[in-house]
């Protein structure tokens, strides 16, 4: 079976847009990344096997701003870091520490209710943000995965 190796925010970028009512997602010719090969991968599988990294991904590998194994987009709205990749790292160390997260592999729809089991975390993940965007993040990201969880589980019953 296939595995694609995956940032945990990512992962839950992904379901946050879902949420939004995005049901197939587009290349982004101007960045070149795979996020929407991977997004729609999790979309059509439930059981397909995540890895978790903190590095890069299977989405970056192909981005314009992927150089020398690291993101070299720029970010202006986080005091203190100037650099993508320095801020997806630590969101994603948090992410990976706050939900006890391993280095073994989930299946997609098993990482989706473990993240919704404890969705009130988003707001420590993404603290340097301001409260409204981490409260949209929030309703759509469960939003996202209460729809695909109904979707793929037989008995249609959320924790």
């Amino acid at each position: 079976m296939e595995t694609i190796i995956i940032k945990p925010h990512h992962f839950i970028d992904i379901f946050k847009l879902y949420g939004s009512g995005i049901e197939e997602f587009v290349p982004d010719v101007k960045m070149g990344h795979h996020f929407y090969l991977i997004a729609n991968k999790i979309m059509q599988n439930p059981y397909l096997d995540c890895q978790l990294t903190i590095e890069g991904d299977d989405i970056c590998q192909p981005c314009h701003c992927y150089q020398n194994h690291q993101c070299q987009d720029t970010i202006f709205h986080i005091s203190g870091i100037l650099k993508k990749g320095d801020y997806n790292r630590l969101l994603d160390q948090r992410i990976i520490e706050l939900y006890h997260l391993c280095d073994k592999k989930y299946q997609v729809l098993t990482l989706c209710e473990k993240l919704y089991q404890h969705h009130e975390l988003i707001a420590q993940i993404w603290k340097e943000e301001d409260a409204n965007h981490i409260k949209q993040r929030h309703d759509l990201f469960i939003k996202g995965v209460e729809k695909y969880i109904l979707k793929y589980k037989s008995d249609n019953h959320i924790y």
